[in-house]
């Protein structure tokens, strides 16, 4: 579908120019312009094509992550899992499921574990009555936990995502 942007002529025939312009969908802009007058000068045509260039998403990295406290249990290990943040620039709930799945296949026995971001955060979990500033930094950095081997239940800030079950 052609749409045309501007055309202007005068109504006086002797020396003036009349210039038509149209744009293309694919951004491409044709300008054709005409001798005005009696005098048998050819016409011009200029055509311009406009390029568009894309840039590839950056690709997305596996948040990193270690293992900061391990204690063995009859059912599994309980461990606590600290995540590297300067290996992600965004954390969704997806990223700690993927974090989650690699954990228990890579480091099994696991029957229970903590991710967090902070030390801070992994210091303050077994706290029975924490001060305010370990609740703060718990409420910031407590990222999900995993029960009885196979059920994540995000926390904190990522507790509107629910439960979620490995292997689904």
């Amino acid at each position: 579908m052609v749409f045309l942007l501007a055309a202007s002529c005068s109504g006086d025939d002797e020396g003036d120019d009349t210039t038509t312009t149209t744009v293309a969908e694919a951004d491409t802009i044709t300008t054709l312009a005409t001798a005005g007058g009696d005098d048998g000068s050819s016409a011009t045509s200029t055509t311009t094509t406009t390029t568009t260039t894309t840039t590839e998403a950056p690709e997305l990295a596996f948040p990193e992550y270690r293992i900061i406290g391990r204690e063995t249990g009859d059912n599994g290990d309980t461990v606590v899992v600290l995540l590297d943040p300067t290996t992600y620039e965004s954390l969704s709930d997806i990223d700690i499921h993927n974090v989650m799945s690699d954990l228990v296949e890579q480091f099994a026995p696991v029957f229970e574990a903590h991710i967090v971001e902070t030390q801070a955060a992994a210091d303050a979990l077994f706290v029975e009555e924490p001060t305010e500033q370990q609740a703060t930094e718990l409420a910031n950095s407590y990222i999900a936990r995993l029960e009885d081997g196979f059920r994540i239940v995000y926390v904190g800030r990522f507790e509107e995502s629910g439960v979620a079950i490995l292997g689904s």
